[in-house]
């Protein structure tokens, strides 16, 4: 099948690029008038404030200096000495703003021209002043009516400045305003060229694409006779044209080889075949996806343990909760298959109930009871670790006092019987009720043996049935019927879960 050399995508990229590229070059354009403007402003900002700050320190030392020649306070000599090398250093920064025009050439030139006459004669006056000579403040005198004429200067200095300023300021706004309407007129024409192409695109590609349409309707309503559709884009569309063309010719073909070759009856039988084993098929993805549930629920769970140990206790036992996490993640997430044996199961609950252990102290105690050889059958993962999850969760956690899970595992004939009971809350009829409902189950009634394992306690369990729910339906995935679980419990004194399995892989009857 050959491809077109520029296809939809490639028109398409093209196109936009090319649009994009000038949207961008105008932005470009735009954005480095602005700049420029802002540059310049502040450019003459600086300048501005600089001319300022040196008219602020002369104006200060003035002040200082006036105060100095009547006191004669030795702090106030070295002040005066600061703010004059200060003031100094900062004269050479008048030089930038003779260059704006010719009256602000003179006035910086007049200005620096004032400093250079005033330095000498007000240091001469400092130190006369200093060494307490009478004719000090006639120097003093002369120096400061240099200094007003110098400040006179600095303020002529300033009002050209500004003024020039100004007047830059508003044609860099005018020229930044016309970079500014030539992007936006430019966006504008761009736009509408993009509208331009998209309705001529659209036009070429719905055209053809309607056509095909069509005819696959008609096909797909059983009439196989439809005419050959012709499109003449030169890009995907011709191809899938082709294509169409092509499986319209191929499908005449086959039905017609068909209808003579095929028989009714064993069209049927296989029919019957396929629904069998699509249905089976079926059985087997909704048992892996609800086996594959319990896992991120399980996993949960386990890490808010951890964060509530760390917690409560300042992280000793973090190291335990760690490792004992690991198995019981390397468990959770292992590529073994549906089923393990029992007794990978019961280990399991080891480490979980040691892990829970952990945080709830003296407060949960635990038992698990196995006969001979029957940790050796093979059961589905996670049959008995969500039972005692909702035990530990449900019944003994809400308990002041904690409580006592205990498990069970025996074999009778060619059946497994496994028992989960715990001495938490219990559940009241309404409750057990919802939860038989939602597990499909029944009341076993009383189990001697399970119960007696199961202590006092006080309180009704809040009620649940989501994990049950999901348990009873792979089991029954799996043993199609042949597995018994029900639930019994009475507030107070805790709950029982009793699972009958056959004992598959052993070679009993069921």
């Amino acid at each position: 099948m050959s491809h077109p050399r520029i296809g939809i995508r490639g028109k398409i990229l093209g196109f936009y690029g090319a649009t994009l590229a000038i949207v961008v070059a105008l932005e470009i354009v735009a954005q480095d008038a602005a700049i420029r403007a802002g540059s310049d402003f502040e450019e003459r900002l600086g300048r501005y404030h600089a001319v300022q700050g040196l008219r602020s320190s002369l104006e200060d030392f003035r002040v200082l200096g006036e105060l100095y020649m009547r006191e004669g306070l030795p702090e106030e000599a070295a002040s005066l000495e600061s703010s004059l090398k200060g003031i100094i250093s900062k004269a050479p920064s008048l030089a930038p703003l003779g260059a704006e025009s010719r009256d602000a050439f003179f006035e910086a030139r007049a200005a620096r021209r004032g400093f250079d006459a005033w330095e000498p004669l007000i240091r001469t006056a400092l130190s006369r002043r200093a060494a307490d000579t009478a004719d000090a403040y006639q120097g003093y005198a002369k120096a400061d009516r240099i200094a007003s004429f110098v400040d006179g200067y600095l303020g002529k200095l300033l009002s050209i400045s500004m003024a020039s300023g100004a007047s830059s300021y508003r044609e860099a706004a005018e020229r930044s305003a016309a970079s500014r309407r030539l992007a936006l007129i430019g966006l504008i024409g761009a736009g509408a060229i993009a509208l331009a192409f998209a309705a001529i695109f659209a036009s070429s590609i719905a055209a053809p694409i309607r056509r095909l349409a069509e005819a696959t309707g008609r096909m797909a309503a059983g009439d196989l006779d439809v005419e050959p559709v012709d499109a003449a884009a030169g890009d995907e569309v011709a191809a899938l044209a082709r294509s169409f063309n092509a499986m319209s010719a191929n499908i005449r073909e086959l039905v017609e080889g068909l209808k003579e070759k095929a028989e009714l009856e064993r069209l049927v039988h296989e029919r019957d075949i396929e629904r069998v084993s699509m249905g089976r098929a079926l059985r087997e993805a909704q048992f892996m996806n609800l086996q594959d549930q319990i896992r991120p629920h399980f996993l949960f769970n386990a890490l808010n343990t951890i964060s509530r140990s760390a917690l409560f206790e300042g992280a000793p036992d973090t190291e335990r909760l760690a490792t004992s996490l690991g198995k019981l993640m390397r468990y959770s997430l292992s590529e073994g298959g549906a089923f393990v044996t029992l007794g990978e199961e019961l280990a399991t609950l080891r480490e979980y109930l040691s892990f829970q252990g952990i945080r709830f102290g003296t407060r949960l105690t635990w038992e698990i009871r196995s006969e001979a050889g029957v940790e050796a059958l093979p059961i589905p993962r996670f049959t008995l670790q969500p039972i005692v999850e909702n035990a530990v969760r449900h019944g003994i956690e809400p308990k002041v006092e904690g409580g006592k899970v205990v498990v069970s595992a025996r074999r009778r004939g060619g059946r497994v019987r496994l028992v989960v009971a715990d001495s938490g809350t219990g559940m009241d009829e309404t409750t057990l009720a919802r939860l038989r409902a939602a597990a499909r189950g029944g009341d076993v009634g009383r189990d001697d043996e399970a119960w007696e394992a199961v202590p006092d306690g006080p309180a009704a369990r809040d009620g649940g049935g989501i994990g049950m729910a999901n348990l009873e339906t792979r089991l029954a995935y799996r043993y199609a019927g042949s597995v018994v679980l029900a639930v019994a419990s009475r507030p107070g004194r805790g709950t029982l879960v009793r699972i009958s399995l056959p004992a598959q892989g052993i070679g009993d009857a069921v």
